[in-house]
């Protein structure tokens, strides 16, 4: 992925940077990144904050996971719910 996509992923994502440093995402949304690298893939979900340093991608997951990623390897994400807390909860799932 190139460093002008990336951007334009965080920014879509309506990212915002915290105190630390981190770019995090709006509260109720999640962010799945996908790694490809010599034929083998990874997809990293329920991301909820960034940091890119040079050609690295440090992540981190609500379930408080922490990945580190090549800019390069990515070649794709896709970002989830509204940026809007969700007022329930979803059908069949239980709290």
């Amino acid at each position: 992925m190139t460093e002008n996509m990336f951007d334009t992923v965080l920014r879509k994502a309506g990212c915002e940077r915290d105190e630390t440093g981190l770019l995090r995402l709006p509260e109720g949304r999640t962010m799945t990144l996908y790694i490809a690298h010599d034929g083998t893939q990874l997809a990293v979900g329920k991301v909820m904050a960034l940091k890119r340093d040079e050609a690295l991608v440090e992540t981190e997951t609500v379930k408080g996971e922490t990945f580190i990623l090549s800019l390069e390897d990515l070649f794709a994400a896709s970002v989830s719910g509204n940026g809007k807390s969700a007022g329930g909860r979803k059908a069949g799932f239980l709290d």
